[in-house]
Order: C-alpha cells, then sequence, then structure tokens
C-alpha cells in the first residue's frame, strides 16, 4: 500500500505536466486560431502560437512542476524547444501518412498531443529537467547497526552508500573502526557504490584499509597530513578524491583549496562523527560560495549532514547524505523515494 501511495506521489508530477501541456495546446489553437481570421500566411498562424504554446510549457513547468537551477535554465530551455518541436514534427509526419476519421486541425492537434505526451515526458525527464542530484545513505564503520537490519530498512532505494569512519583525532573516544563492515556492505550491496567518508588527522592509514572498496575517498582539508599527498595517494589508488569542507569553518581562497578536486563535499553539521545532528544554517552560504566557483561545472558537490526534504529544495548540489532521517524515520523506504524525487522534479 505504500509503494501504491508512493506511486501516485511521484505521478504527481506527470499529472501536474499533462495538464500543463493541455493548456500550452488550447492556448496555441485559441492564438492560431484568431491569427487566421486575418488571413496572415500559413507559416505565422501555425509557428507562432506553436512557439508561444512551447514557452508557456516551460514556464509553467519550471515554475510549478519541475526544479530548475539557475545555471541550467538556458540549457533546460534548449532541450525543452529541441523535444517540444521534434514532437511537432513527429506529429505531422504521422499525420501525414495515416488516414484519420478526423481532419480538423483542433483534433488532430490534440490527438496526437496526447500519444506523443508520455514520451515528450520521459525524454523531458531525462534530459531538460534533469536534476543531478543523488541520495545516499550513511552508515558508519565504528557503529554497531546490524546491516542486515538496515538493508531490510533501505533495501537497494539508495543511490549509493556513504561510509563514516572516525577516529579519536576528530571525535573524543571514537568506537573501535570495523573495517570489515565494507566488505559486507559489498556484499549485501553488490551493485552500489561506496563512498568513503574519513574523519581522522592522519587518514592515510585508513585510506589503505579502505580503497579496495570505496569508490570515492574523502578526507578533510583540516588534515595534518599533506593534502597534496594524500589526494596523489589516492588517485594512485585508482580511486576518486574528494576534498571535505566544514561549514562551521571560514575557508579563504575556496577556488585554490577545491583546485583538481572532481568531489567536494561540505559537512553541514558541527561534530563530525555524531549522527542525528542538526543542519548548520551557516552551509547555506558555503555552498552559495561553491556555487558561484568559476570551477563550479568540474566537481560534483555532496552536502552531507542534517539534510531533509525541505533544505534539499534549498540547494544546488549534485548528492547528498542522509543518515539518522532515513534509517530513524517510521518508513525509510519512503523517507528515501521522497528525498530522491524532490531532489529530482519538484519545485522549490
Amino acid at each position: 500500500m505504500n509503494n501504491f501511495y508512493f506511486f501516485l506521489y511521484q505521478k504527481k508530477f506527470l499529472i501536474i505536466y499533462i495538464v500543463i501541456g493541455i493548456l500550452s495546446i488550447v492556448c496555441e489553437l485559441l492564438l492560431r486560431n484568431f491569427l487566421i481570421v486575418f488571413n496572415l500566411n500559413s507559416l505565422i498562424y501555425n509557428y507562432i502560437p506553436l512557439l508561444i504554446g512551447i514557452t508557456f510549457a516551460f514556464y509553467f513547468n519550471i515554475r510549478f512542476n519541475f526544479s530548475v537551477p539557475k545555471i541550467y535554465l538556458k540549457r533546460s530551455l534548449i532541450y525543452f524547444f529541441i523535444i517540444s518541436l521534434s514532437s511537432f514534427f513527429i506529429q505531422k509526419l504521422f499525420k501525414n501518412n495515416l488516414s484519420l476519421a478526423f481532419y480538423d486541425y483542433n483534433y488532430q492537434r490534440f490527438f496526437f498531443s496526447g500519444v506523443f505526451f508520455i514520451i515528450g515526458y520521459f525524454f523531458h525527464t531525462v534530459f531538460t529537467f534533469k536534476k543531478l542530484i543523488k541520495v545516499g545513505v550513511a552508515i558508519y564503520a565504528n557503529g554497531y547497526e546490524r546491516l542486515d537490519v538496515i538493508k531490510e530498512k533501505i533495501g537497494n532505494y539508495p543511490d549509493f552508500i556513504h561510509v563514516d569512519i572516525v577516529d579519536n583525532s576528530m571525535k573524543l573516544n571514537a568506537p573501535k573502526i570495523d573495517i570489515s563492515k565494507l566488505n559486507e556492505i559489498k556484499e549485501i550491496w553488490p551493485n552500489k557504490e561506496i563512498h568513503t567518508h574519513i574523519m581522522s588527522k592522519n587518514p592515510k592509514y585508513i585510506i589503505d584499509q579502505v580503497y579496495k572498496f570505496s569508490k570515492i575517498i574523502y578526507f578533510h582539508y583540516e588534515i595534518s597530513e599533506n593534502l597534496t599527498e594524500i589526494k596523489n595517494y589516492i588517485v594512485k589508488k585508482n580511486r576518486e578524491p574528494g576534498i571535505v569542507l566544514m561549514a562551521k569553518n571560514k575557508y579563504q581562497d575556496l577556488d585554490f583549496i577545491i583546485d583538481d578536486f572532481k568531489e567536494v563535499m561540505i559537512l553541514s553539521i558541527d561534530n563530525p562523527g555524531y549522527s542525528g545532528q542538526k543542519f548548520n544554517d551557516e552551509s547555506y552560504e558555503l555552498i552559495n560560495q561553491l556555487d558561484k566557483s568559476f570551477k563550479r561545472k568540474n566537481f560534483n558537490l555532496l552536502v552531507d549532514g542534517g539534510v531533509n526534504s525541505k533544505i534539499i529544495k534549498k540547494i544546488n548540489c549534485e548528492k547528498i547524505v542522509s543518515g539518522a532521517a532515513v534509517l530513524n524515520s517510521r518508513k525509510p523506504i519512503y523517507e528515501i523515494m521522497k528525498l530522491q524525487t524532490v531532489s529530482r522534479y519538484e519545485s522549490i
């Protein structure tokens, strides 16, 4: 029953898309019929209303249905017009090669638009309104959670598994690190990427133990070891290095810090290694600073800590990590799907 309700929840975007599509066609046809009265050239009364209708549909979709960050608006507009115009010309091709029971242009337009709405929706959600946020669930290698219980809670719904590892250098009296958990995680989620977040002033010794399981290895800017050496050490292990910045800290020359990193994480809580903390509002400033960086298109941004469905609408990033918000919720799978849906489609 829960999956059925969420199915309906997901399809609300399709429903709104169809409603806006119908209204845009009505707008297009009303304008077309109005222009025909003036005996204008057929190119004018056929294509000007079409372009206005497409613009109408794009505006109301980004206003009420899909979320598109400002930096992607131009790209989304271009994709929207390409897909919508392609759909229109395919409709014309089909219309010219089929014997229809009706020949009225208005009926034809509605008939073929209805047929191509679902196809258009698929392409728009893949290209036009594509939102790059993926949702990972955090699991502590220091924790005592049973992984089989976690698997029962979240299934295969996360986009990736985020493993947190902390030692005494960043958390006083940190529990012993259990590296065997990564092997177990790999066995339980064999098709999921593992991203490892090392909370240690001296991450090198942990890197040696986790690189076999990890796709991405994040380490903090505040480490005692040499940043460049650690980064290169991870690269030599054929893994992707990621730099972690803490929202509560102030950084000078962010562009220099993130230079050559393809993965950047903002830890949006105050104390590393503690689950269930609230989102630090200072994170917004750091996220916005990184978002305005001239290197923004060169790296993926991950936000980790206290992120919920309300916060996810306010930030522009490619990935988020949620731990307690998912695992302690009454319906963990629903919570994951909600985050995924909000992050990819829901309007701000």
